[in-house]
């Protein structure tokens, strides 16, 4: 789907204030909009001297009062440029355009109000400037639209549907004609809209047109013809919002994926077979013995079945989930494999109470410790622990069952649960390397945007940087583009653009690059994966290791993922830090998943 154009038309909203109008331009800047337009008439041809019909007064006196000079539309012109925003403008009459002598060329590009739709020396004369008109169908049949079109040149003119009330019921919207246009004339339209509601606009999208027009306020209800049919800067903020996420609203026209936040509620809400009993290696497994029960971490009702009444390979006792691993030997994996790993100081993620487990079936002696805010509720011994590996700690997310972490919360007991549990999490890190001799360096997901990025990154750079002159190195990670929290999708908006490596470099900040979310991210935006890694590269301190498919496939075995996602995971291989593995469940089945990455690593850039 192609990118949605959105234009606020200040029209004659401004009351032939140039204050109001860059006050207008301003917000509409604000607010996302890709461009502003106004109208323009010389009011020595705008209307007739003698016209006598009901309404002449109203609509006379209108055009005189919302009068704006060349001049000062021009120094518009300079304002939205200097705001990043196209400007353009509607004329009624060709002659109109001499008004602004060579300054004509500093418009982005021009609209054709309905009424004039038939003056094709005018539409003619704007499409020679080799810039996008818009022409707006209003108030004309489809006789007088065909004859109108077929006599334009070029191929820069874009029909708007508009239906030319003021304001329009949503009963007469018709939307419907946006398909007629689209089959008929096979080029982008758009949607100049009048609408009392704004949300037709979305409809409008979802129908495929690229422009959405309309009129923008600071209030409705002020006088003037045009307030009671315009938007207000929140208005089009959120028509913006949906403008520039449509494509992602509407994609999924193929077989179903579930997405990860959907397969985190699937475990977490879902059930599994646990066992009622203990039962030993020369016993049947039977229904009897079982029960579902939630976390979802082993089979289901569609797994379990080829396995009752076959005997497991190791006991099973009261309260263990039946997995694969129950009944299948535990994957192996190739001395190489491992070789490769201690080679790139490639380790996996542990809790504290599988790290045991993990460390004997994977001796690759790099460890990253997940912890959950419960686990951080007492003390944490670190007695058990090998001081030849090498370690890294992940803080919680949360640091209650409803609350992130976020030092800088408005919520005062927020903030400072946050910094308890960052403070012990430190704790423990401090006492591993006492243990090790060596830095144990602490990821977290800060995601919390409160004012602005600015003040983002100039508060989290004080508080970590307070902890890195007593010791502790706390890396801030790149974040993916949309969050699985509390059960639902949050879109965030720190550590993940391009945007934000001014602000890393600026503060000299250590990071830990999440080579997935990276990935994402730029399936997102404009991010060039190599570009980014290697910019930063003096400020990666640490990796985390997955592949990843669109915006939300995360935590996909390498190699799965799109195709230019492996270049960004090549060079990050060879970066000398630690680098975690962070496939979806690679602990599951006595750590399949993680076997399987690394082999599918050793045998992408080992060999």
């Amino acid at each position: 789907m192609k990118n949605i154009n959105i234009i606020a038309e200040i029209g004659i909203n401004h009351d032939g204030q140039y204050e109001i109008a860059e006050a207008l331009l301003v917000a509409a800047a604000n607010s996302g909009v890709n461009g502003v337009k106004f109208q323009y008439r010389n009011l020595d041809n705008a209307y007739a001297d003698r016209a006598s019909e009901i309404g002449d007064e109203i609509i006379s006196n209108e055009i005189k009062k919302n009068y704006l000079s060349p001049k000062s539309i021009v120094k518009l012109i300079e304002k939205g440029h200097e705001l990043n925003i196209q400007v353009g403008i509607s004329f009624f009459e060709q002659m109109d355009i001499l008004d602004f002598a060579d300054d004509i060329e500093r418009f982005d590009f021009f609209k054709i109000p309905s009424v004039e739709l038939s003056n094709t020396a005018l539409i003619n004369s704007l499409l020679d400037f080799d810039k996008p008109v818009y022409v707006s169908l209003g108030c004309h049949s489809e006789v007088e639209i065909d004859l109108a079109l077929a006599q334009l040149k070029g191929r820069q003119w874009i029909p708007l549907h508009c239906v030319s009330n003021y304001p329009l019921s949503i009963f007469n919207a018709k939307l419907g004609y946006l398909d007629y246009l689209k089959n008929k004339w096979s080029r982008d339209f758009g949607y100049s809209s009048h609408d009392e509601n704004w949300e037709v606009c979305l409809i409008a999208m979802a129908k495929g047109a690229t422009t959405i027009e309309r009129h923008i306020t600071f209030d409705k209800s002020a006088l003037g013809l045009d307030h009671s049919t315009s938007s207000t800067p929140e208005e089009f903020k959120r028509i913006t919002f949906f403008a520039e996420n449509m494509k992602f609203i509407l994609a999924g026209n193929a077989a179903r994926i579930p997405n990860q936040g959907e397969l985190l509620n699937l475990q977490n809400l879902g059930r599994s077979y646990y066992s009622k009993v203990d039962i030993h290696p020369d016993e049947l497994v039977t229904y009897d013995q079982l029960v579902l029960r939630s976390p979802r971490v082993g089979m289901d009702r569609s797994e379990i079945g080829k396995y009752i009444g076959r005997h497991p390979i190791k006991s099973i006792k009261a309260g263990d989930v039946l997995n694969l691993s129950v009944f299948e030997k535990n994957a192996k994996i190739s001395v190489g494999a491992i070789e490769f790993a201690k080679s790139k100081k490639i380790g996996l993620p542990v809790r504290l109470h599988d790290y045991g487990l993990m460390k004997a079936q994977f001796p690759v002696n790099v460890f990253e410790f997940h912890l959950s805010f419960g686990e951080l509720q007492s003390s944490l011994n670190t007695s058990d622990f090998d001081k030849s590996d090498l370690y890294s700690i992940h803080l919680p997310d949360y640091i209650n069952s409803r609350q992130l972490m976020d030092p800088f919360s408005l919520d005062q007991e927020q903030a400072r649960d946050s910094k308890v549990i960052l403070q012990r999490t430190v704790d423990f890190a401090m006492a591993l390397q006492d243990l090790t001799g060596r830095d144990v360096p602490i990821v977290g997901s800060f995601s919390v945007v409160h004012e602005n990025l600015a003040q983002f990154y100039e508060q989290h750079n004080a508080l970590l940087s307070g902890y890195r002159d007593k010791g502790a190195l706390i890396m801030p990670q790149w974040l993916p583009p949309v969050a699985w929290y509390f059960g639902g999708s949050v879109q965030l908006h720190a550590m993940n653009h391009k945007r934000d490596v001014d602000y890393i470099l600026r503060h000299q900040m250590p990071i830990c690059m999440d080579i997935c979310h990276l990935c994402m991210g730029a399936n997102l935006g404009d991010m060039d994966r190599l570009t980014m890694i290697e910019t930063l590269k003096n400020n990666i301190k640490h990796l985390h290791l997955a592949d990843a498919n669109g915006i939300d496939g995360e935590g996909l075995h390498f190699g799965e993922g799109d195709p230019e996602n492996l270049p960004a995971l090549a060079a990050a291989i060879e970066y000398d830090c630690l680098k975690i593995i962070e496939v979806w469940q690679g602990h599951l089945n006595h750590g399949a998943g993680f076997a399987k990455g690394l082999e599918s690593l050793y045998h992408l850039f080992g060999s």
